[in-house]
């Protein structure tokens, strides 16, 4: 039989023992902080902890099936963050596609205000932007949005470009 209790000595030895060894990792490491538990620390954490715990005082199946049910919950969380990033970007792209064929009005990262005929949508880096007269724009800068009658849509885009905002009374366009 092994004996695994330790006398009142050597247990004091080990603590002070343990308090300088944590003292001078604080010193000598600089922790940088990620804001989040991911799954791959939870798990570290939790075989850390089965590794060490007491073999005459194991952890009770209460406490275990708790952090069981955390570690299960922070998995389906991270799950759901991920699928919710791609139903943005999906959604992102739907709504460029339906600006396709319409006039829209936007302003640049300087306050500028254009328009021009949307002709179609770009994905770099799974971010959806439109295209107008072979410029990429991000849909959040769109302000206006106009509906063109399909035989207007030629003279629209063939419109000058110099033009920084469309004169869009002249094309009867209905707003949005």
């Amino acid at each position: 039989m092994i004996n695994t209790l330790m006398s009142p000595k050597d247990l004091i030895e080990t603590n002070y023992k343990a308090d300088a060894f944590n003292k001078e990792l604080k010193e000598k490491q600089k922790v940088v902080s990620k804001g989040t538990l991911e799954e791959a620390d939870f798990m570290k954490l939790l075989i850390t902890q089965l590794k060490t715990q007491d073999p005459t005082k194991p952890i009770e199946d209460k406490e275990f099936i708790t952090q069981m049910a955390q570690f299960t919950s922070l998995k389906q969380m991270n799950q759901v963050s991920e699928a919710m990033k791609t139903l943005a970007k999906e959604y992102a792209f739907m709504k460029s596609l339906g600006l396709v064929n319409k006039v829209v009005v936007w302003n640049d990262d300087n306050g500028n205000t254009f328009s021009g005929l949307v002709q179609s949508i770009r994905v770099k880096g799974g971010e959806a932007f439109i295209v107008v007269d072979g410029k990429e724009i991000s849909p959040n800068k769109v302000s206006e949005v106009f509906a063109i009658e399909p035989e207007k849509i030629e003279t629209v885009a063939n419109s000058t470009p110099n033009d920084k905002l469309l004169n869009l009374k002249n094309y009867n366009l209905s707003r949005f």
